[in-house]
């Protein structure tokens, strides 16, 4: 008898292993990438909020504004709102906030220029809108973090010039959803750190 209670709870350790992998590997699936909708601006429910993205060791995250900014609306502010905005003097450089692959350079009525970038060994896709022209860099192009991707404008929807930037987790409107950028932006925010040190 001991040793079938042995064996069957070896069994039982080693299907809940195999349960766990396939449960990983499920989290792994990617998914293909899909046609921007709405440039960004859908009128979908705000989903819960989550950790900022969480990159590998060698990840090197940059704040997206290259200059003087400050922090405007925010995620969820008024309908259709999927990102934060970050105002900006207009011709402001903006950079790669991570290194990665570019995923659309576009236009659109209401997201004005603008482009995605697929973050790279995550499942994070980051989305930046009202570019005073359009992006420099091309789809299927790799970009590195602080690498130029545009300039702060006021294009499609906009009113002043500003950053409105997206976090989305799983592919831009490819079966991914937007969450609040917030915790990433401030994550990473030089000017935030050095003004507080200040005090």
């Amino acid at each position: 008898m001991v040793g079938l209670k042995a064996s069957s709870t070896r069994i039982r350790s080693s299907f809940a292993i195999a349960l766990a992998f396939l449960a990983a590997a499920a989290l792994t699936v990617t998914v293909a990438p899909a046609e921007a909708g709405e440039g960004g601006l859908s009128a979908a429910p705000a989903p819960p909020p989550v950790q900022p993205v969480t990159p590998g060791a060698a990840s090197r995250q940059v704040f997206p504004v290259r200059g003087a900014h400050q922090y405007w609306d925010g995620f969820g502010a008024g309908r259709g709102h999927d990102g934060a905005d970050v105002g900006a003097r207009c011709g402001t450089p903006l950079v790669a906030a991570q290194a990665g692959r570019v995923r659309f350079v576009k236009y659109h009525a209401r997201a004005g220029n603008y482009l995605v970038i697929d973050v790279k060994e995550s499942i994070y896709d980051l989305a930046y809108m009202h570019l005073a022209e359009p992006a420099p860099v091309a789809p299927g192009q790799s970009v590195a973090a602080g690498q130029p991707v545009g300039i702060v404008g006021d294009t499609g929807n906009a009113s002043g010039c500003h950053l409105h930037f997206e976090l989305w987790e799983g592919a831009y409107y490819g079966g991914g959803a937007p969450i609040d950028p917030m915790p990433y932006l401030l994550s990473i925010d030089g000017e935030r750190k050095r003004a507080k040190r200040a005090r």
